[in-house]
């Protein structure tokens, strides 16, 4: 009766580790975002895994042969490489230093003279004689600049809605000039941008809640064009939302025409009503 010799326990060769190695080391290239390393060691491990031999017999070619087994291994890793990696998206620009987050918190601190200058600029021209007067947002202490001879509610809408119109302005100019901010390492104009959509968000929101004070820029802006706070609340949210998938998406040709769309809006309401 013939012997068969039986093929060696597990399907590669004597250098096992080598390919342990560099089936390790394509993942590796994977999880790094690497496509091109990794289908190399891939290469690799195709070309050098080989079978046992195993000496022809009835049964030997009954039993399963180890070579396609070790391609459908190879495709198979192929496969989940192709679908799970995705192309590189650009990355936030690195903060790396103390004096970024300064300049990131000076940018905000610039955003809110800007939007305060725009109510006391329009207050001068129209001899308003604006007032500081104290208020509360829930818990917290704040200011609201409040004119005090208002003529009719045109004026009343336009001075509430100047500082808007001053964010508006500003943030456009970030956008337009760099649309690729994102990228780029400019702590001082994100931080004037951050303070531009999460001021609007936050009083979208207080118009979309009916909530804040009677001082506040949404609820003057809803009293001088003599409709509800949320519809004020509306007017403020589109801007802001599209000007924060502008941040993240760059090239889009939409969002920039949405967001410009919406402030002119805002301002034309001035005019309109």
């Amino acid at each position: 009766m013939p012997q068969v010799t039986r093929p060696a326990k597990g399907l590669f060769s004597p250098r096992t580790v080598d390919k342990v190695e560099i089936a390790r080391r394509a993942s590796d290239g994977v999880a790094g975002g690497s496509r091109a390393r990794a289908a190399a060691f891939l290469t690799a491990l195709a070309a050098r895994v080989k079978p046992q031999s195993v000496r022809s017999t009835p049964r030997a070619e009954k039993s399963r042969s180890p070579r396609p087994l070790c391609r459908g291994v190879a495709a198979a890793l192929a496969l989940v490489l192709c679908l799970g990696s995705t192309p590189a998206q650009a990355r936030e620009a690195d903060f790396r230093r103390f004096t970024d987050y300064l300049w990131l918190l000076l940018g905000a601190g610039a955003g809110f003279v800007t939007h305060e200058s725009g109510h006391l600029i329009l207050d001068g021209v129209l001899g308003t004689e604006p007032t500081f007067v104290p208020t509360y947002l829930g818990p917290f202490p704040f200011f609201a600049i409040q004119p005090s001879h208002i003529r009719n509610n045109q004026q009343r809408y336009a001075i509430a809605q100047a500082g808007f119109m001053m964010e508006g302005i500003y943030s456009e100019l970030i956008l337009g000039l760099d649309p690729h901010l994102r990228e780029h390492h400019h702590p001082f104009l994100k931080g004037m941008l951050g303070f531009h959509i999460v001021l609007d968000i936050g009083y979208a929101v207080t118009g979309l809640a009916n909530v804040g004070p009677a001082q506040s820029d949404v609820n003057t802006m809803a009293r001088g064009l003599g409709v509800p706070p949320w519809a004020i609340g509306l007017m403020l949210i589109v801007p802001a939302l599209t000007d924060t998938y502008r941040y993240f998406v760059p090239d889009s040709r939409w969002a920039p025409w949405v967001s410009l769309g919406g402030k002119l809006t805002m301002l034309g309401a001035t005019l309109a009503f």
